[in-house]
């Protein structure tokens, strides 16, 4: 849960198309995720989030051992993880992240 900063949210999906998409859609390539959705909506009240990265999984055992299946992933788009700590400190400069949450998808029957 993410919050871009007033009047510099195009800055921030202009930043998560460089640096997020790629990762992303090799993630879904290599079955690490089943899909991933960036959610964009007015916050409610000041300290709300108004950008949601969703990422979809199979199911909770995906995430046994998840950095070990990612980190190969983005190493491999964005570089070493000196190279990742910076993309992310320059996004402080246009988001705020509040949290993250795990949920699940239920069907009402």
């Amino acid at each position: 849960m993410i919050k871009a900063k007033y009047g510099l949210e195009d800055d921030y999906f202009k930043n998560l198309h460089a640096t997020l998409k790629g990762p992303l859609d090799e993630a879904k390539k290599e079955k690490v995720i089943l899909d991933y959705k960036i959610l964009f909506g007015e916050a409610a009240f000041p300290q709300d989030y108004n950008v949601m990265i969703l990422l979809e999984f199979a199911n909770m055992a995906a995430f046994d051992n998840l950095r070990d299946k990612f980190d190969p992933i983005f190493i491999k788009a964005a570089g070493s993880v000196d190279q990742q700590t910076q993309i992310q400190v320059k996004r402080l400069d246009v988001r705020e992240v509040l949290g993250e949450k795990i949920m699940r998808e239920i069907s009402l029957k």
